[in-house]
């Protein structure tokens, strides 16, 4: 089994090297091998509405650099993100691809839960002051707002890892859990984005979740998750 965890400055390279592209710096909020892995993913989600035509922005820089936000706590407003724009005809389709928010669950307004990337409508952020007993601010999305949502796991897959994403899914996205087709319009299906490479155990695990359900399982992205997301590969992930 490979190693899934790939060289600390290495992996901090790659990130820099995308956000210098884009006329950046990366502020190092984090040290954790774990966060920097979530980092390459979340650039890699930004390279997938590239390659699908949507015009890539910066938003909210802080002194002209982008801060990750790579804990569950804190104000978004504090954090940087990605702006996806794509026109259809005459409108403006607007999106925000953004870490670590609160998501109302599909089925309930008062439970949640933090996926590690969201695709979000825009100006979607909402604050409930009754949801800690101390009227602490708790910031939220509401489900109607979430777009897509990739999940992100520093390890090698396993199957209780594979099945528990499927509990996500059928928390934030429940109509994924039938199988359909992809779409023209180019928001990458529900992911589940692991470092790791499989074994044909988990192969065999991957190919049949796959097969019943609308979502993509993308393993080994530490050595491939360049060509995953490529020009000439990007085309394989499903879309919703």
């Amino acid at each position: 089994m490979a190693n899934p965890f790939k060289d600390l400055g290495e992996l901090q390279r790659d990130i820099e090297t995308y956000l210098r592209r884009n006329r950046t710096a990366m502020y190092n909020n984090s040290k954790r091998i774990s966060d920097f892995f979530e980092m390459a993913c979340y650039n890699n989600i930004v390279r997938f509405y590239e390659n699908n035509d949507y015009e890539v922005s910066l938003k909210n820089l802080k002194n002209n650099k982008f801060v990750y936000k790579t804990t569950t706590a804190g104000n978004p407003e504090n954090y940087s993100y990605f702006e996806v724009k794509r026109k259809v005809g005459n409108i403006d389709l607007i999106f925000e691809i953004r870490h670590n928010i609160n998501v109302q669950s599909f089925h309930t307004n008062d439970t949640f839960t933090t996926p590690d990337i969201c695709i979000i409508k825009p100006n979607s952020i909402l604050i409930d002051t009754t949801f800690y007993a101390n009227a602490t601010r708790y910031f939220y999305i509401k489900n109607r707002s979430l777009i897509s949502f990739c999940e992100v796991k520093n390890f090698n897959p396993y199957p209780e890892l594979l099945f528990s994403y499927i509990g996500i899914v059928n928390e934030l996205r429940p109509y994924l859990l039938t199988l359909r087709r992809s779409t023209n319009n180019k928001h990458i299906a529900s992911s589940l984005m692991i470092s790791g490479k499989s074994n044909s155990h988990t192969d065999r695990i991957i190919a049949n979740l796959q097969s019943r359900y609308h979502i993509n399982i993308l393993c080994d992205l530490f050595n491939i998750g360049g060509v995953t997301f490529g020009r000439n590969s990007f085309r394989r992930v499903k879309t919703v």
